[in-house]
């Protein structure tokens, strides 16, 4: 009898929309929706299925999605170390101005000696005109190439 034969019992299960998929090697998107059509009409609602085309776009933009999070969690972090770098170096630099602005208000270190007395240069030998006017010939002599 071809009432229990296997594409009268799987078409009584499955619907025609499901029917038709078996043993196929490419579905259609129509041919996926029309099926997914069948089990929400069967009261399934828990799962659905989709054509391997559609199957691997989301399993590309999964991956796209994956990597775009890792990538925000470690820009949060980062984020994270520099607003903690930025308050250490606010209140230190606080901190700093508070000991300068202190400091600014005691009196200025003791006087030195100089080493050049009063009247006196420090310079061992004074030069002269003569002296700076022969140093001048020289240079430019030199630099003549004479």
């Amino acid at each position: 009898m071809k009432l229990f034969s296997k594409n009268v019992v799987s078409a009584l299960v499955f619907g025609a929309s499901m029917s038709a998929l078996v043993g196929k090697e490419t579905v259609s998107a129509e041919e996926a929706t029309a099926a997914n059509e069948e089990l929400e009409g069967m009261g399934i609602t828990g799962a659905a299925l989709i054509n391997s085309a559609s199957y691997e776009e989301m399993s590309e933009k999964a991956g796209r999605v994956d990597a775009a999070e890792s990538a925000q969690a470690a820009a949060d972090k980062k984020m994270l170390e520099l607003e903690a770098n930025n308050t250490k170096l606010t209140n230190d630099l606080a901190t700093e101005t508070a000991r300068a602005d202190k400091n600014a208000k005691l009196p200025g270190a003791e006087a030195t000696t100089p080493a050049r007395q009063d009247g006196k240069s420090d310079v061992d030998e004074p030069a002269t005109a003569d002296a700076n006017e022969k140093l001048v010939a020289e240079l430019h002599a030199k630099m003549l190439g004479s």
